[in-house]
């Protein structure tokens, strides 16, 4: 959801009272949120989500699944200590649905690794789809 009602404060303390115009800042974020465009747990098909957590500290965060249509269809929680690899089997999530993912995370810019697997038992295929960072 949006969120309008957070400010970030500067100070500068070589300038004190009397900053000016000419004190300029420069201020770059980052969206941290990793977008997933396929999984399916329809038909025979199964979906794995796999992340790992190549830093040293400890991420958590959600993995929010969306239908074909757009409409919510689960969330589950994520926590990667620091090296870790979770494996999440979403058709305990989203049975019966395919759609995308989105993962939003403590982590910082790119210090998430993912991807889903599809695996289709019927023929042996698997369809990998790599998590990747939104772009705005």
């Amino acid at each position: 959801s949006e969120v309008n009602n957070e400010r970030i404060a500067i100070f500068s303390t070589p300038c004190g009272t009397t900053c000016g115009a000419d004190d300029v800042y420069r201020l770059r974020s980052y969206e941290t949120t990793y977008a997933v465009p396929r999984f399916n747990n329809s038909g025979s098909q199964v979906t794995v989500l796999l992340l790992q957590n190549p830093t040293n500290y400890t991420i958590t965060g959600t993995v929010y699944f969306w239908s074909a249509a757009g409409a919510a269809a689960g969330t589950a929680p994520i926590s990667l200590a620091p090296k870790a690899l979770q494996v999440l089997a979403t058709q305990t999530v989203a049975p019966g649905t395919s759609g995308a993912l989105t993962i939003a995370h403590t982590g910082r810019y790119g210090d998430l690794s993912g991807k889903t697997v599809a695996l289709e038992p019927a023929t042996g295929f698997s369809f990998d789809t790599p998590a990747l960072p939104r772009v705005h």
